[in-house]
């Protein structure tokens, strides 16, 4: 009787880090929509690029999940990162589905090539970053256990963005624009 616990400091501080962590993730992820949309003069293909990203953080969480780790200040940190990579990721297939089409190719067509073609670098960025982080991510070596979150973040984002940046990127790429080009063929008819 007589004592209480308090440990406002910390909690406090994890507290304010946390809320750092979120609004320098939502400021990254504006500036490359601003920067997309400034290169692409419009904001459809920023928007499909930047749809891989929530679909990462559904590996993050199963990823999470099945090491029993905390959010915390590492993972916030490596949504930062998979943030980054993944974006990327979706770029290099959007940009290349665009040079496709610019040559002429039809809309599916174009996105198949691209598929096709932009496979060896999607895989390639993906498993380099992948397999240096699973030491980490397995705890493997000394002080391993601080920045495990973080490669646990990274490694089951990235796997699962992975699936999404084949697949779900080039569907949505190609029912976005066929709908735009069904709209314009519209407008020019009547």
């Amino acid at each position: 009787d007589g004592y209480t616990f308090y440990d406002g400091g910390a909690s406090q501080a994890l507290q304010e880090g946390k809320q750092l962590s979120g609004m320098l993730l939502l400021l990254a992820l504006f500036l490359v929509l601003v920067v997309m949309a400034i290169q692409y003069e419009s904001l459809q293909n920023p928007l499909i690029i930047l749809v891989s990203v929530p679909f990462a953080t559904i590996g993050v969480a199963i990823g999470l999940f099945l090491t029993d780790l905390p959010v915390s200040m590492p993972v916030a940190l490596g949504l930062i990162m998979l943030a980054g990579i993944v974006v990327n990721n979706a770029i290099v297939l959007v940009e290349y589905i665009e040079l496709q089409r610019a040559t002429g190719q039809v809309l599916l067509a174009a996105t198949l090539t691209a598929a096709r073609l932009r496979l060896r670098p999607i895989l390639m960025t993906t498993l380099t970053t992948v397999v240096g982080m699973l030491p980490l991510a397995l705890k493997l070596g000394e002080g391993a256990e601080m920045l495990q979150p973080l490669a646990v973040t990274i490694v089951s984002g990235l796997s699962f963005s992975l699936l999404v940046s084949l697949f779900l990127i080039p569907v949505i790429y190609t029912e976005v624009h066929r709908m735009l080009d069904n709209r314009r063929a519209i407008r020019l008819g009547t």
